[in-house]
């Protein structure tokens, strides 16, 4: 009995090791490693323009080029033409120089005059972004200041800063006629340092959120930036029972959930969008949020749509290996979820046979295994059920292997339940006999 047992069980292991091994799909993985390498390396060779861009920045420039571009932003203020030159571009550019060069050349007279002149610069544009401009500018000389024996100043700069977060809330701004992402990114970011730290209230945050949203250019990179920096604040002690904040994220979301109702996504978008995250060095979970509702989206559209991007979804498994992406929380959380949205009753046989494919793969995926496992065995059986209809001509491939997985996974694994399986899976008594022959591990 003990014999035949470990026979059937290195049967059916074998059975699973062949469902596992990737050689399968191993032409199209190849494809989306080439195409994932190229791209990296395009990434590189950009990052070496930044880098030589950069250098040129942080060069020891002399005193007097200094002292030069002080002046020259007190003369544009003074001739009302900061809009179009860039000596507040300069001043932000210096403003991060270390602490021991800048104090030895801003006199705290200078210091004033700044404060001064930037209160007058925020008084006067219509533009949200010179506002940042000058919220960067003071947060980085109070920085400086801080290091000075003499903070005599360091006030000034602060009831500045309050004063431009105030604009914030009240004023109605023009739209923004620059268009660059990265940089609406920065503010959120710096919004939500402020709440933390205490410089703005719950409602100036929210508010100036919704206010800038009204003044940008609207991706769904902003929007699930904003989502992430709630989900952040309402992780805190401070924010975690916030209303507010609750109301606040449920909207974007449904936005979100709109927006992609009304965008014309193919297959070759997204294959392009899951390239380009793929092939980033950093992980940030912003990323893979826009990824996975992207894949969500183009999955709704057909049955092709969805093949292609559970073929996508076992790509990523098998590049965690590498990359180990689903050690982020926010991001296994996010795709575990994805990924069983995508499972339907009304799947085609060929559909369902891809989604079992990607369940066997998370359950022996460690990440999944150790917190999704109740799920994925729900969802394993549910599909099982789905296929064994009266519409489905049962085969070795579309089921019967299936089962024998199963029954391997419920016997190496005697905490999962095993009673009434083949009642639940059969459909009528002719049905439970052959099923019985496939689940012979859990009876022996």
């Amino acid at each position: 009995m003990y014999l035949d047992r470990e026979i059937l069980e290195k049967k059916k292991f074998l059975l699973l090791q062949k469902i596992l091994d990737n050689s399968v799909n191993k032409k199209f993985f190849n494809c989306l490693d080439t195409l994932i390498l190229e791209k990296y390396f395009d990434n590189a060779y950009e990052y070496s323009l930044n880098e030589n861009i950069e250098s040129i920045y942080k060069q020891d420039l002399p005193a007097c080029i200094i002292t030069n571009i002080i002046e020259n932003f007190f003369s544009e203020v003074e001739n009302k033409t900061f809009y179009s030159q860039r000596s507040i571009y300069e001043l932000v550019k210096i403003s991060n120089f270390p602490s021991k060069k800048i104090n030895k050349i801003i006199s705290c007279e200078t210091y004033l005059k700044i404060a001064n002149y930037l209160r007058y610069v925020s008084h006067e544009t219509n533009l949200i972004s010179f506002d940042f401009l000058i919220l960067r500018i003071t947060d980085n000389l109070l920085f400086q200041l801080a290091q000075k024996e003499d903070v005599s100043f360091e006030n000034i700069y602060i009831q500045l800063k309050k004063s431009i977060f105030e604009k914030m809330f009240t004023f109605t701004y023009f739209p923004e006629k620059k268009d660059k992402e990265t940089t609406f990114l920065c503010w959120i970011d710096r919004l939500t340092k402020a709440i933390v730290d205490g410089e703005i209230t719950l409602q100036y945050f929210i508010c100036i959120l919704r206010k800038m949203l009204t003044l940008i250019n609207q991706t769904f990179d902003i929007y699930w930036k904003i989502v992430n920096s709630l989900d952040y604040l309402l992780l805190s002690k401070e924010f975690m029972h916030a209303c507010e904040l609750k109301k606040f994220k449920t909207e974007i979301e449904k936005y979100i959930e709109k927006k992609y109702t009304c965008y014309d996504i193919s297959i070759i978008n997204v294959q392009d969008i899951f390239v380009s995250i793929l092939a980033k060095q950093q992980i940030l979970k912003e990323d893979y949020s826009y990824l996975f509702d992207m894949l969500s989206a183009v999955s709704r559209k057909s049955d092709k749509n969805k093949f292609f991007t559970l073929r996508l979804c076992q790509y990523m498994l098998y590049c965690n290996q590498k990359k180990h992406i689903f050690h982020y929380r926010f991001i296994r959380k996010y795709f575990i979820d994805t990924v069983l949205s995508l499972f339907n009753h009304h799947d085609a046989v060929a559909v369902k046979d891809e989604e079992m494919q990607l369940l066997i793969k998370l359950w022996y995926t460690d990440e999944f295994f150790c917190f999704e496992k109740s799920r994925l065995l729900f969802n394993f059986v549910s599909i099982l059920k789905s296929i064994n209809s009266e519409d489905t001509k049962l085969s070795h491939n579309n089921f019967y292997k299936y089962c024998d997985v199963l029954d391997y996974i419920i016997a190496t694994n005697p905490d999962l339940p095993k009673d009434k399986i083949v009642d639940f899976l059969a459909r009528d008594n002719m049905n439970k006999g052959k099923l019985k022959k496939h689940f012979s591990l859990i009876f022996l």
